[in-house]
């Protein structure tokens, strides 16, 4: 290529392209494609709030008896779309925000396709004594080289 583009430099052959058209014409899953519905990438992204409470602790209601939410422990909870957000809020979020409440006037739907999470391939870490075998290899290097410079 004319132009690195880092990691992405990576050149594909004639080969390697006609795989890649095999592979999506025949609607394959395999190491190098997964096949999900649209909506496994989707999300409901549903608002948490929590009741604004006064010096004493107590919970401050609006002229309808509403609780007021407090605006600085306002979350969000991106809910699967998949799964009932009710359901979600039950079990996920009220037995740790017993107080809470969900703004479903506020729900917003998007959709990520997060490539490392899906695509990722794990590769184990080197081990403590192969790592130290090339340390002292380097070391050795590093000494033939400096009597080399000095001699």
């Amino acid at each position: 290529m004319r132009k690195n583009l880092g990691e992405k430099s990576n050149y594909i052959t004639e080969e390697d392209s006609k795989k890649i058209i095999h592979t999506y014409k025949n609607f394959e899953e395999n190491k190098y494609s997964k096949i999900f519905s649209n909506d496994f990438f989707g999300y409901t992204k549903a608002t948490i709030e929590q009741p604004l409470l006064d010096n004493d602790g107590n919970g401050i209601t609006d002229k309808q008896g509403n609780p007021k939410p407090d605006s600085k422990k306002r979350d969000y909870e991106r809910i699967p779309l998949k799964q009932d957000i009710d359901d979600y809020f039950k079990t996920e979020v009220k037995p740790h925000l017993p107080d809470s409440w969900m703004d479903r006037n506020r729900d917003k739907v998007g959709y990520e396709i997060n490539f490392n999470k899906y695509f990722y391939n794990y590769k184990p870490l080197r081990s403590l004594d192969e790592i130290s075998q090339d340390l002292l290899n380097l070391d050795k290097e590093i000494i033939v080289k400096t009597k080399e410079i000095l001699d």
